[in-house]
């Protein structure tokens, strides 16, 4: 599959069949499934226990994207259990412009059908994070995920229209309205190219603002990226993959490997590494924590700290990988008081001595660089004592997701509350704002890594409340830039200003809206803008 679409993919769209592989594994499934049967399942059971296991952990879990890795497990165990049991695969024949629908679309459906003939993908479970919809996005495809109350059986040889810009599909659309979206769509295209003429240029607004854009890493890597120079690092990479694939945690040597091939692939360019983020309901299946309030629970930092053995091997091999690149940023995840950066600087220092110890026995000029050392800004308590970061942290990076669910005590995972989970929200944005100018006025730089950074409105609200550097998922990073050309940083100043007067999230996004459509960048809010 990966061949297949090599030509098709980007690197970090491709780089979900190498998380196919390494599930494969002996050190991932592999050994579990092999284990079953020795114990005297037959394969197809074997296979069924563990993939069903594994599904009921990722599903539990808080963060959207690694929820979302429950349908590839569940999608690999299918594809696994159809080679168990049949001896060869049927296909079906595939009209031209066709759009796939299915209960559940997978990034393997994908693969198997050929790039020039799937126009569109319609997925009646399924959400924004799923490789289906990363792929989706990466070859320019249209998709609807999680659409419900759709006559699934009754759809064969039926012409649909897919509209991705606002999560609908048009069943048997009449003369005009196909005609109407056709002048959409071409118009839609047109966009698309004038956003990668722009690709190399650096993020600047109109009256030559500077601001720098970061990607968000680590699940897939991203190392196609590294060689762009608009793209200036990555600002958030999540570790906790290689931890989460495994039956066991993996080695400091293991560790160092893939830290080194990040560090190395963005020579001369910052990576941020968050430490290990787990715990609460984002489990590891083979450290189970069982609570009754995840959200409020063990995880993040507070686990690590208290598991400092866990802790000192991650933060060694870092160290380690970072002795050839001298680019490495360490990032602590989840700190909701100054005494847990007081105790990881410990930790850390520890780390560095040990390995540099070690280091210089083998050679004595050996020089070890020491990494620079920053928190996520996540947890409301901590914004009360911000000041206090000063002298002991060397930067601060805000993960505006769980600050607003924080925030606002809402589970945004949760149907029945979900609505309430609003970024713009005015006292989200107040939050930030207060971040803003205390990081400013003590000297410690800031960048916010959260969904926010990625929405258009959202960079240009940050850049007015003078946020320099910004970090997004890479399918983001054109459109952000492209908005902010066309910004004025005084104006955007104004925006802040008026959006922090609101009193509701709607208020905030129909000024920003009316701030966007004024510059002449309707093209980020709808098809043919």
């Amino acid at each position: 599959m990966s061949e297949r679409m090599s030509a098709h993919l980007p690197a970090d769209a491709l780089a979900i069949f190498d998380i196919y592989l390494q599930m494969l594994d002996a050190a991932s499934l592999g050994n579990e499934v092999v284990g079953k049967i020795k114990d005297g399942w037959c394969a197809i059971s074997a296979l069924k226990i563990v993939i069903e296991r594994y599904i009921s952990e990722f599903e539990k879990m808080e963060d959207a994207y690694i929820r979302e890795r429950a349908v590839d497990v569940k999608d690999l165990g299918r594809r696994l259990l159809e080679y168990l049991t049949t001896e060869s695969s049927k296909s079906l024949p595939v009209p031209d412009s066709a759009i796939l629908i299915a209960e559940e679309v997978t990034a393997s459906m994908l693969a198997e059908v050929p790039r020039e003939k799937i126009k569109g993908i319609v997925s009646i479970k399924g959400a924004e994070n799923s490789h289906a919809a990363i792929m989706a996005r990466a070859l320019g495809i249209p998709a609807v995920m999680g659409l419900r109350d759709i006559p699934l059986l009754q759809l064969d040889g039926v012409d649909i229209i897919v509209d991705g810009y606002n999560g609908q599909i048009v069943i048997s659309p009449n003369d005009a309205i196909t005609a109407e979206y056709r002048d959409l769509e071409s118009e839609d295209l047109e966009f698309t190219k004038l956003l990668k003429l722009e690709a190399d240029e650096v993020a600047r607004t109109a009256d030559g603002h500077r601001v720098s854009l970061f990607i968000n890493s680590g699940m897939g890597f991203d190392g196609e990226y590294a060689e762009q120079e608009h793209i200036e690092g990555i600002g958030l990479y999540r570790t906790e993959y290689p931890f989460m694939m495994r039956q066991r945690f993996p080695s400091e040597q293991e560790q160092q490997l893939l830290y080194q091939h990040v560090l190395g692939e963005f020579s001369g360019k910052p990576v941020v590494m968050r430490t290990l983020d787990v715990g609460g309901d984002k489990q590891l299946p083979y450290f189970p924590i069982v609570e009754d309030n995840p959200f409020l629970g063990w995880r993040g930092i507070r686990l690590t700290l208290d598991h400092p053995e866990i802790f000192l091997v991650q933060i060694r091999a870092m160290i380690k990988a970072n002795v050839f690149t001298n680019n490495l940023h360490i990032m602590l995840p989840m700190i909701s008081d100054i005494g847990e950066v007081e105790e990881s600087n410990r930790l850390i220092n520890q780390a560095y001595n040990e390995v540099s110890e070690e280091l210089r026995e083998a050679d004595h000029a050996a020089q070890v660089p020491r990494p620079k050392v920053g928190v996520m800004i996540e947890v409301p308590s901590i914004l009360y004592q911000l000041k206090q970061l000063k002298g002991l942290v060397d930067f601060c990076s805000i993960g505006t997701n769980d600050l607003t669910q924080y925030l606002l005590a809402v589970d945004r995972n949760n149907d029945k509350v979900a609505h309430l989970y609003d970024a713009y929200h005015p006292t989200v944005l107040n939050a930030i704002k207060t971040i803003a100018d205390v990081t400013n006025e003590i000297g410690i730089p800031c960048s916010v890594c959260g969904e926010l950074a990625g929405d258009p409105g959202g960079a240009m609200l940050l850049t007015g409340m003078g946020f320099t550097q910004l970090s997004m998922n890479t399918q983001n990073l054109l459109k952000v830039k492209w908005v902010l050309k066309k910004s004025n940083s005084e104006e955007l100043k104004d925006l802040v200003e008026d959006a922090l007067d609101c009193t509701r999230p709607d208020q905030v996004k129909f000024r920003v809206n009316r701030y966007i459509l004024n510059i002449g960048a309707a093209g980020i809010l709808r098809a043919g803008g």
